[in-house]
């Protein structure tokens, strides 16, 4: 059975080092199942100190990446810095810079291709924004025009998480069965993009209020490779619940 995965968001937390290093020390200590794949996605300032601290058996991602390599783009990280740093893995598309930072289709779709380009693995984040939106809608154009003009082979290095907006930081979580049903669905578009030998290996996650009490209804949908977790990342004892609830699913 392939491993779950599950990534550690914190957004733009926690405020201190001392704090970041608490919690990777905490998670670093801890024994977990060999059928789990645990990514830490920090903010940028603390990546170099998690790396140093999280063991090998952890790997590292980067909430956002520029779509330059270089140049004069004042505040902009890129990819290639990312993996000069041994970053694995980068998010992109998260419905926070869509909606709180005007990240627009034509900017996500350049960043996935500048993180394919470098070698990393593209976290790409999907979602409807509310309850009553059209899901079909909502995931077909996020996912086209994020992939519009990457190559098959790229693909096979893809990683999707869904995360239904009106679920991220709410309490509101998804059910087990709706996440699932929007998995086949972001596999289906695949398919139709690139042929169904690519879709049926495409990583889903789930995102969205993601805690220790309901991980495992999700984690455990066979359709479902893992979690993309926020707020619960940062609580040391739920994160580590969740973690464990990926590995029962072996």
């Amino acid at each position: 059975m392939e491993k779950k995965i599950i990534i550690a968001n914190w957004k733009m937390n926690p405020q201190n080092a001392e704090e970041a290093l608490r919690i990777v020390k905490g998670i670093a200590g801890q024994r977990f199942s060999n059928n789990v794949e645990l990514v830490i996605a920090p903010p940028f300032i603390y990546l170099d100190l998690i790396k140093k601290n999280c063991g090998k058996e952890i790997k590292l991602a980067a909430q956002n990446a520029g779509w330059a390599e270089r140049g004069a783009y004042t505040g902009e990280i890129s990819s290639l810095m990312l993996k000069n740093l041994s970053c694995d893995y980068v998010i992109i598309g998260h419905s926070e810079r869509r909606y709180k930072m005007g990240e627009t289709e034509e900017m996500i779709n350049l960043k996935i291709k500048a993180v394919f380009k470098t070698g990393l693995t593209p976290i790409l984040a999907v979602g409807e924004k509310g309850q009553n939106d059209d899901i079909i809608e909502a995931l077909t154009r996020q996912v086209k025009s994020a992939l519009e003009g990457s190559g098959a082979s790229e693909i096979g290095r893809l990683i999707v998480a869904y995360e239904p907006v009106w679920a991220i930081g709410t309490g509101l979580s998804d059910t087990s069965d709706h996440a699932l049903s929007a998995a086949l669905l972001i596999r289906k578009i695949v398919g139709n993009l690139y042929g169904s030998d690519w879709a049926k290996d495409l990583p889903v996650l789930y995102g969205g209020s993601v805690s220790g009490d309901n991980a495992r209804d999700f984690i455990g949908q066979n359709g479902i490779n893992g979690a993309l977790v926020g707020g619960a990342s940062l609580e040391l004892d739920n994160f580590i619940k969740i973690i464990k609830a990926a590995g029962t699913n072996e």
